[in-house]
């Protein structure tokens, strides 16, 4: 028979998972099923830093090999555009794993655009790489100019998701390749606990102070919306690919 001292630790873990269970299935239950746009906050200084430092870690360096990687499969030389590209991280990353691509960086954020510079020059990619202000809802490149186009955790800020697709057909060559990746809203629960917990205790005050990254799942698209965004458009050859997490639109333009 088990005596009361040795139960003790048994019962105080019950309990612990109890209540944790119990926090758990709250925070699921309240989580929004509807998609609630967001906002990046990039006019804030404050917010740019933190959203460069919280680029750096190792996830997120995962993230953008794991990008490289599938970008490579789909095409190895031309002229390429990342819109949407923050601080220039993934733009740099892609021209160092794809040797003979040259490639663009689009933003909206000046601040953004000076750091992307910068990445660039400390790692010898310069003549590689290079950035210009733009708006995705009219990418600064001439019709049928691009070999490749590629956008990061962008398409949940994109206010006429229908109109940015189809700027993509207009400006990639026939047979060029797009890869646009983000979250998906419909993620997987374990996963969205893990937004909500570092959201509210663990991401930088000015990230905390615009609810992200938890605000970005909830901005983002179900794969049932992103296949109807694409049908709407005149984006060729797409094809979407739902993961536990993420989701892609990604294919070759007819």
């Amino acid at each position: 028979m088990i005596r009361t001292e040795e139960a003790m630790p048994y019962l105080f873990l019950g309990v612990v998972l109890a209540i944790a269970g119990a926090f758990g299935w709250w925070v699921c239950h309240r989580r929004t099923r509807m998609r609630v746009p967001g906002m990046e906050g990039m006019e804030d200084r404050r917010v740019v830093d933190a959203f460069v430092r919280v680029s750096k870690i190792p996830p997120w360096r995962l993230m953008r090999r794991m990008i490289v990687k599938r970008a490579a499969a789909m095409v190895n030389a031309g002229e390429a555009a990342d819109l949407g590209c923050g601080p220039g991280y993934l733009a740099v990353a892609i021209a160092k794993g794809i040797p003979a691509m040259h490639v663009i960086g689009v933003d909206l954020s000046e601040d953004m655009l000076a750091l992307a510079q910068a990445e660039a020059r400390r790692s010898g990619v310069e003549d590689r790489v290079s950035f210009r202000f733009g708006d995705v809802r009219q990418i600064p490149f001439e019709d049928s100019s691009l070999d490749f186009v590629v956008s990061t955790l962008s398409l949940h800020h994109w206010r006429d998701p229908i109109v940015v697709l189809d700027e993509i057909e207009r400006v990639l060559v026939p047979g060029g390749s797009f890869l646009i990746f983000d979250f998906r809203r419909d993620m997987v629960l374990p996963f969205y606990l893990l937004l909500w917990t570092i959201t509210h205790f663990m991401a930088p005050r000015a990230l905390r102070r615009i609810r992200e990254p938890l605000s970005s799942r909830d901005a983002a698209y179900t794969p049932h919306e992103a296949t109807q965004m694409a049908t709407c458009s005149r984006l060729s050859g797409w094809r979407i690919v739902a993961g536990k997490v993420w989701l892609w639109i990604e294919g070759t333009k007819i």
